[in-house]
C-alpha cells in the first residue's frame, strides 16, 4: 500500500521556502496592526485626557466664584488716601515706586491731588513687579513709614529720588533707611516694621486684588471702578476727572429731584 497520496505528498525546497516567507509576511502584517492599534489607542487616550482637561478648566472658570470688580475696588480703611475720603468721586493707584513710568505720573498726580483736593479721593496701593529688585524693598519701606504717620513724605521722596536708587542689581534697604532718617522716623520701629510679616502681607493685599483685577502693568488707574487708559498727561487726565465730577453732580441732582 502506497503511504503518500496527493494530498500529503512532502513540499517540495522550493514550495516549503514560499510557505515560510508567506507565513513570515503574515506574522509582520499582524505585528504591524498591533502596532498601529497601540498608537491609535495612545494618541486617542492623549486626545480624551487633554479635551478633559481643557473641558475641566472651562468648566471651572465658569463655576468658581468671581471677585466682583466692585468690591476689589472698595476703599478701605487702611487704604492710603489723599483728599477728600468723602468723595464721589475716586481714583485708585496701582503702582510701583521703581517703575519709571510711575515716576512719571508722580508729579502728574500729585498736582492733581492737589488741585482737586476736595472733589476727589486719589487711594494710593502697591503693585510691586517681580523685575524690579527694589520694588518690594521700597514699598515696604513706604508702608513702614506709614506706621509713623508719614507714608506720603516717604512715598514723594521715594519718587523724587528715583533715579538714585532705582534699577539696582541687587535690593538696596539701607537707602530707604537714609530717607527715615531725612523724615525723622524711629529707625528701629522702622526696621522692625519693613522686616514684619504684617507690613509684608499689606503689600501682599493690594497685589492680590491687583492682580485679580487683571492688572498687568504700573501705573494702573481706576475712575470711579472703571479701568481707564492711561492720560497722555496732566491736562488730558484733568479733562478726565472734571468729566467724572460734572457727571456724579448730576446723578446727585437726579436723586435730590426725585426725594
Amino acid at each position: 500500500m502506497q503511504t503518500n497520496t496527493h494530498n500529503n505528498q512532502k513540499l517540495t525546497k522550493k514550495e516549503r521556502k514560499e510557505l515560510r516567507r508567506k507565513e513570515k509576511e503574515q506574522e509582520a502584517l499582524m505585528r504591524d496592526r498591533s502596532l498601529m492599534t497601540k498608537r491609535w489607542t495612545k494618541r486617542f487616550t492623549i486626545i480624551f485626557l487633554i479635551v478633559s482637561v481643557i473641558g475641566g478648566i472651562f468648566w471651572y472658570s465658569s463655576t468658581r466664584p468671581t471677585v466682583p470688580t466692585n468690591t476689589l475696588l472698595t476703599v478701605v480703611e487702611d487704604d492710603w488716601i489723599k483728599g477728600n475720603k468723602e468723595a464721589t468721586v475716586t481714583i485708585v493707584e496701582y503702582l510701583d515706586f521703581e517703575c519709571e513710568a510711575c515716576g512719571a505720573y508722580y508729579p502728574v498726580v500729585k498736582r492733581l491731588s492737589e488741585e482737586f483736593n476736595g472733589e476727589v479721593r486719589f487711594v494710593s496701593r502697591y503693585f510691586p513687579l517681580p523685575g524690579h529688585k527694589n520694588s518690594q524693598t521700597s514699598a515696604l519701606a513706604v508702608e513702614a513709614a506709614g506706621r509713623q504717620g508719614k507714608y506720603w513724605e516717604m512715598h514723594d521722596i521715594v519718587f523724587e529720588n528715583q533715579n538714585s536708587w532705582g534699577e539696582k542689581p541687587a535690593p538696596t534697604p539701607e537707602v530707604f533707611e537714609v530717607y527715615a532718617q531725612q523724615l525723622n522716623l524711629d529707625i528701629d520701629k522702622f526696621k522692625q516694621d519693613v522686616a514684619s510679616q504684617e507690613v509684608e502681607d499689606r503689600i501682599e493685599r493690594d497685589g492680590s486684588s491687583g492682580v485679580k483685577l487683571g492688572i498687568q502693568g504700573t501705573p494702573s488707574f481706576f475712575l470711579n471702578g472703571e479701568k481707564i487708559q492711561n492720560p497722555r498727561g496732566y491736562e488730558d487726565f484733568k479733562v478726565l476727572i472734571q468729566s467724572a465730577i460734572s457727571k456724579t453732580s448730576k446723578e446727585d441732582d437726579k436723586l435730590s429731584n426725585k426725594n
